[in-house]
């Protein structure tokens, strides 16, 4: 988890910060840990199925201005990249590299339902993508080399001239001013102005989270925070779209959709435990639950109290064993499988 600065606990955090006002956690983290290489992000960038982009500064005019190029990325383009003002982003990371998860487990205060996923950029020096505000909360943990943030909780005006790609403010100079070194976390709550640029070719790790319009929890208490689980009080939130969060927050991409199995597969898997029960979740599959309903990859069923307990210790532990799986019952299984739970073993 990550570590906060002073007496802040994760408690003191949700009532004081989480969707009211920016952090700054210096040496929130030992170390990033797993990481990726520079290398190891660009062949990511080169894959039809990985959603990234490249952000490009130019000032060479009167005026910095951004220009964005999407992938997937040729091999030789990469290579003859400019030594300076440009960013690379790739955007769920966790899903493509599954032990990358492991990185979300430094935000355990936070539900798992409302994190989106693990973004990781590389930024050459100068590089950045320009002075912007998003829509959600998020956490830039900062791995190899040096970033310089700038924040802004005050109104800052849009500049439209600035890239044709890109919703960008205008360059400002008040707020606050952060640089960031490895294992420093800058926490962000959705609409505040940010603008970070690498002063030296670094990592960023951005854990973003997730939500339906209808959807805020600033009263988020910690108390209501298990694996996969939706709680009283998140569908109290959600209000006459209660019945619909569950669906909402577990929807897929489109191109991240598990290839799910066939009928005659699925029969097979479930008369054949030994493989049964090696089972992990699929990386690209969100699994959520409430008091009454199992929800998967935007679908919905009911679920009964046996169900829910064996539901949550999926959730909690992401694979399948023996016990689990025969408490699970072959029906719900067959559910499972069928949206696309878990990830497959190859056939031989």
């Amino acid at each position: 988890m990550l570590k906060f600065p002073g007496d802040l606990t994760d408690n003191l955090f949700l009532a004081g910060y989480w969707q009211r006002k920016p952090l700054f956690m210096p040496q929130a983290v030992d170390a990033v840990r797993p990481a990726v290489t520079r290398n190891e992000l660009a062949w990511l960038a080169t894959l039809d199925d990985v959603e990234s982009r490249i952000v490009f500064t130019d000032r060479a005019g009167e005026r910095t201005r951004y220009r964005v190029e999407t992938g997937p990325f040729a091999v030789e383009f990469l290579a003859a990249l400019p030594k300076r003002d440009w960013s690379l982003l790739v955007h769920d990371v966790e899903k493509h590299l599954p032990s990358m998860r492991r990185l979300l487990t430094l935000v355990p205060f936070i539900p798992d339902w409302r994190i989106d996923d693990l973004m990781i950029s590389f930024a050459a020096p100068g590089g950045g993508v320009g002075p912007h505000r998003d829509n959600y909360d998020v956490f830039l943990c900062q791995g190899i080399g040096v970033r310089e943030w700038r924040t802004s909780t005050a109104p800052v005006p849009e500049d439209h001239g600035a890239s044709h790609d890109l919703a960008l403010l205008q360059e400002f100079r008040g707020g606050e001013s952060h640089v960031t070194q490895h294992g420093d976390v800058l926490y962000l709550p959705p609409g505040v102005a940010h603008w970070g640029t690498a002063t030296r070719a670094c990592m960023t790790y951005s854990i973003g989270m997730r939500a339906p319009p209808y959807y805020a929890d600033p009263d988020l208490q910690l108390a209501e925070v298990r694996p996969g689980y939706l709680s009283p009080a998140a569908l109290r939130r959600a209000g006459k779209n209660a019945g619909q969060l569950g669906r909402s927050v577990t929807e897929l991409k489109e191109w991240l959709q598990p290839l799910a199995p066939g009928d005659d597969e699925i029969t097979a898997l479930l008369e054949g435990p030994s493989v049964l029960h090696k089972l992990r979740l699929h990386g690209m599959a969100r699994l959520a639950f409430d008091d009454y309903s199992l929800y998967l990859n935007g679908v919905s069923r009911p679920l009964d109290d046996r169900a829910r307990t064996c539901i949550a210790a999926l959730c909690a532990s992401r694979r399948l064993d023996g016990p689990l799986a025969a408490a699970l019952g072959k029906r719900t299984l067959r559910w499972l499988l069928a949206h696309g739970a878990f990830e497959l073993p190859e056939p031989k």
